[in-house]
């Protein structure tokens, strides 16, 4: 489909340039906060993981563990929107003077649950429900809603392990990953112009939804070493090639409508591979300290091809680029054990943004973030209690579109601010 002539633009894009939400908290659109202990250290828990959320941070520390099964439930509220400005400038959509645009504020509350269970000193397994990818975002203000209005993705992972000590000093991990997606709503606006002067503003505003679920499976391994006084970890998680069962819904087209017909289809994308490696040891009798270094292949999601059941002249089968690059993370935690087990947790991160400036969409107003976190917890005879608190902030990020595939970009700057707070229990028996 060529996106030229005045009642093409902005129609090529119409079903997917909103395939993703943000505003995430690791790179791109990923949730890195699946454990409220972990959080308060800023995710730097790869070495020396020590209770049930080993499954997602490193599942060969499950064999580590104390003798016994631990089962642990958390979750997180996390601030979307209200601290998002968009600056914009563009007189492709309509914006000939500076204005300044605010998405939808709202609280996400991802969950995450594990279970592990040692069997014997050389042998333990563990279970983990995650939501690693995800969250939403809502725009209400033309001419953003040209380009999207909102996105709403849920993804759920489930994911058992099996850990095997291998020396006194090293044990290994392998896991199976089964990922199910959750398309809740993905929309625009869509503007079309009859007479080809845009002097004369759109004549037609339509609307355009898409929906849909798919599964996929996947892997994953661990390693882990405990020296005297230090440790080290090193994980790596396969990415997914994910295929959506969808439906897109058109309205509001008025005499064109004959040429927007509803219709099933398929979406496909990748989702990156990551991996992290950590190296944490004892300072005295009650600190240590944890240094993680992670890296996601962004590079797998270059691009969302939609495959549609019913074509029309302006409704097509499309493949939108993205192109992204792979990124890298950088976090550090310190913990302070005080009298009657109280723990004190303090972390830092710095994580980069995978997305280029020529496909930054409002959708997903990514930018390289820098966050800072505090963390308490209490160990009790048989149950833990943990509570976190980070504040992210977004660097400025300009958007420059120009790209031949970055229909859907407005020329603006975007600056972005995230509260996320999170609880867990651990339950030891």
């Amino acid at each position: 489909m060529t996106c030229s002539g005045s009642l093409l633009r902005g129609l090529c894009t119409s079903l997917v340039f909103v395939l993703f939400p943000a505003t995430a908290f690791a790179s791109g659109f990923s949730i890195f906060e699946q454990g409220a202990k972990a959080s308060g250290l800023a995710g730097a828990y790869v070495a020396l993981a020590d209770d049930a959320s080993a499954n997602w941070y490193n599942p060969a520390n499950l064999v580590w563990l104390e003798q016994g099964s631990q089962f642990q439930f958390g979750g997180n509220l996390i601030t979307v929107g209200g601290d998002t400005d968009f600056t914009a400038q563009d007189p492709a959509f309509g914006i000939f003077v500076p204005n300044t645009f605010e998405p939808e504020a709202s609280i996400e509350t991802p969950i995450n649950a594990f279970y592990s269970s040692k069997i014997n000193s050389n042998l333990a397994w563990g279970i983990g429900l995650t939501t690693p990818f995800g969250l939403v975002t809502e725009w209400r203000q033309r001419p953003v809603t040209f380009s999207a209005q909102k996105s709403e993705l849920q993804t759920f992972v489930v994911n058992p392990n099996v850990a095997f000590r291998m020396t006194q000093n090293v044990s290994i991990a392998v896991g199976f990953d089964y990922m199910f997606a959750d398309v809740k709503e993905f929309s625009r606006e869509v503007p079309i112009d009859l007479d080809g002067n845009p002097l004369n503003g759109f004549e037609v505003i339509g609307f355009s939804n898409l929906t849909g679920d798919g599964d996929e499976t996947s892997w994953n391994v661990a390693l882990s070493f405990k020296g005297n006084g230090s440790a080290f970890g090193l994980t790596y998680r396969d990415g997914f090639d994910l295929e959506l069962d969808g439906n897109v819904a058109y309205s509001s087209f008025g005499p064109l409508a004959a040429m927007f017909p509803s219709s099933s289809g398929l979406a496909a994308f990748g989702l990156p591979a990551q991996a992290a490696a950590g190296y944490g040891f004892q300072v005295g009798r009650r600190a240590t300290v944890e240094v993680d270094v992670a890296w996601a292949e962004w590079s797998a999601f270059d691009a969302i091809v939609i495959d549609l059941d019913v074509n029309t002249p302006l409704s097509q089968d499309l493949e939108i680029r993205e192109d992204w690059d792979d990124t890298m993370s950088y976090r550090i935690g310190v913990t302070w054990t005080a009298a009657n087990q109280n723990q004190w947790r303090f972390g830092a991160v710095f994580d980069e943004n995978p997305i280029p400036v020529e496909y930054l969409r409002p959708s997903i107003p990514d930018a390289d973030r820098i966050g800072l976190t505090i963390g308490y917890g209490f160990k009790g005879d048989k149950v833990d209690f943990d509570l976190y608190y980070m504040a992210l902030d977004f660097d400025e990020i300009t958007a420059v579109p120009g790209a031949p595939e970055s229909e859907g970009v407005i020329a603006g700057t975007y600056d972005s601010f995230t509260h996320l707070a999170g609880i867990g229990f651990n339950y030891r028996f």
